[in-house]
């Protein structure tokens, strides 16, 4: 049987694990919040608990995997500007990486946007997440090991998250931009395929394929929906199209949505 223990079982490590229990898998996940122990439980996954504000995880029985998947959101504190990297860092430090591969999940943001494509070759150190953490060297802390594979998500949606939800009625700019999306099927799909396939010490974007622009993403969605879709300034947005061939040619994924 195999074995994976997923840091962070929340929007998409939940239902991930849960696909992977249904598969095979043995899974241990970690929640900050103590009240969603029993959920997880309750679904087949042995629970730890991740205190909010405390770096990692005091078991060395949840390192202790074949697999291990990093999930947590980047994000310091007012108190402590440097806390993801050193939350980081600290995982990493319990991490046997002789026997233990590790699968990174980061974010497209790692890219700046100049108008024009974006590969996994030009991720940039002045590129941060809005928590105020540099996401390519949170990336290196494991990217460095041999048995750590990266996989940069795109825009996130699917079940209880969509973007259209939190624009709607709103006013924005860059409506002939495209967008970068990737949705909540497909992680997991691109997850599983890469367990599966066992490819280590690579990194990838998962992104769609396709690239609607902002105006012709929203309308679709937000009639879906049901909801009033976002208006448009005409002020013009720095955008970027974040290419994901490389994952395509290394694993043969078709992306569903």
């Amino acid at each position: 049987m195999k074995q994976i223990s997923i840091m962070g079982c929340g929007w998409l490590g939940m239902p991930l694990a849960i696909d992977l229990i249904k598969k095979g898998y043995q899974v241990k996940g970690s929640t900050s919040t103590p009240t969603k122990l029993k959920t997880l439980e309750d679904e087949g996954i042995e629970p730890y608990l991740s205190e909010k504000g405390q770096k990692t995880i005091d078991s060395s029985d949840f390192f202790d995997n074949e697999i291990f998947m990093i999930n947590i959101p980047p994000r310091n504190t007012p108190e402590d500007p440097n806390f993801h990297l050193d939350q980081l860092q600290a995982i990493a430090n319990q991490i046997d990486f002789d026997k233990t591969k590790v699968l990174f999940i980061s974010s497209t943001a790692v890219y700046p946007s100049p108008n024009a494509e974006v590969t996994e070759a030009d991720a940039s150190y002045d590129c941060y997440s809005r928590g105020g953490v540099s996401l390519l060297k949170a990336e290196e802390i494991f990217s460095k090991e041999k048995n750590t594979t990266v996989l940069r998500m795109a825009g996130l949606y699917g079940p209880e998250r969509h973007p259209a939800v939190t624009l709607s009625g709103k006013k924005i700019g860059g409506k002939d931009s495209p967008v970068n999306m990737i949705h909540l099927d497909d992680c997991i799909g691109v997850i599983e395929t890469i367990l599966e396939q066992e490819l280590w010490g690579e990194t990838f974007n998962v992104c769609s394929p396709n690239h609607p622009t902002k105006e012709e993403f929203y309308k679709k969605s937000s009639k879906k929906l049901k909801i009033a879709p976002p208006t448009y300034s005409d002020i013009a947005i720095d955008y970027k199209i974040v290419n994901s061939d490389k994952l395509k040619a290394a694993t043969k994924y078709k992306f569903k949505h």
